[in-house]
């Protein structure tokens, strides 16, 4: 799908038919007819537009001399849509494509950030702008998100208290996975921001450059929460698979006892149960009482002595 976009003299985006100077092409899931098409309507380079929908493709910033084309790749956050009982996330790219007097936006799904630019009524002519509150909604979303995700893991912690399921296992693990991706995502953004206010073939005014620091800080801020939440998972999940263990000594050790508590009888009713001479006679009728009192003093001698030896 592509829709281009133009911002009026109100300041208000308008989708227009035709390509005019200073607007926004918006690419979502191309076909392979359509990417030949705006390649060649605006001379993009093919890879340019092709590289955005690759979801493997990492953050980057390239600059191509013969179309005067800033490409710039970064990733943003998503729900993933193959996990269905668990609202978990994984990040895929966008490229932000800055030509003369145009820009483009290409991605393999429509997201969040591009409609909230389209409802503030962004600026097309100044494209660098334009850019750099696109990647500023990037860095906005991954906060939101975030605390989307400390919620989910408050309420499967509180529920973990109460009783510890596979399913609550799993949901920690989807929790761990898309915090993963985040930090990954963030990083490799970092570098981007990082080479943006570096590069000479983005050239930033006074204003541009305070928005860039803005993002700088908005996106540190991304890390350093992932990082954190990451921490205390990881101490959430150590905490319990030592708790996992520690039941299970504890069943073990339960039912050892009693195979041991078990186990003394059996051998003193089998060892007068034998048919040989045995020093209480068949006739006394006190014979099984005298069995089990034997039977019953050796389970207390072998208690005592696991007992001292703090066993239970």
């Amino acid at each position: 799908m592509l829709i281009t976009y133009k911002s009026s003299h109100d300041g208000i985006l308008e989708i227009i038919q035709n390509f005019e100077k200073d607007g926004w092409i918006n690419i979502t899931a191309p076909s392979k007819e359509e990417l030949k098409e705006v390649s060649q309507l605006y001379n993009i380079p093919i890879e340019f537009l092709e590289d955005p929908l690759d979801l493997e493709e990492s953050a980057r910033i390239q600059y191509d001399e013969e179309s005067n084309c800033t490409l710039i790749i970064n990733d943003f956050p998503t729900i993933d849509v193959n996990n269905h009982q668990f609202d978990s996330y994984i990040t895929i790219p966008l490229g932000i494509i800055l030509g003369k007097d145009y820009i483009v936006t290409v991605c393999n799904q429509s997201t969040n950030s591009l409609e909230s630019i389209i409802k503030k009524n962004a600026n097309t002519s100044m494209r660098n702008r334009f850019a750099l509150e696109i990647l500023l909604s990037f860095s906005t979303q991954y906060i939101e998100k975030l605390k989307q995700i400390n919620k989910q893991r408050l309420k499967i912690e509180s529920h973990l208290r109460d009783s510890l399921t596979n399913k609550q296992l799993y949901d920690l693990m989807e929790i761990e996975k898309s915090l993963v991706y985040f930090l990954t995502s963030l990083k490799a953004n970092a570098d981007v921001i990082t080479k943006l206010s570096r590069t000479h073939f983005v050239k930033l005014n006074e204003d541009e450059k305070d928005l860039l620091e803005d993002l700088r800080i908005e996106n540190n801020q991304g890390i350093e929460t992932t990082e954190l939440y990451t921490r205390i998972l990881d101490s959430i999940t150590g905490s319990y698979s030592s708790l996992i263990s520690n039941e299970l000594n504890k069943t073990m050790k339960t039912l050892t006892l009693m195979t041991v508590f078990l186990t003394l009888p059996t051998l003193v009713f089998s060892f007068f149960g034998m048919n040989v001479t045995l020093p209480i006679s068949v006739q006394n009728p006190f014979s099984w009482m005298i069995t089990m009192i034997i039977a019953f003093i050796f389970v207390i001698l072998i208690g005592l002595a696991l007992w001292r030896r703090r066993m239970f």
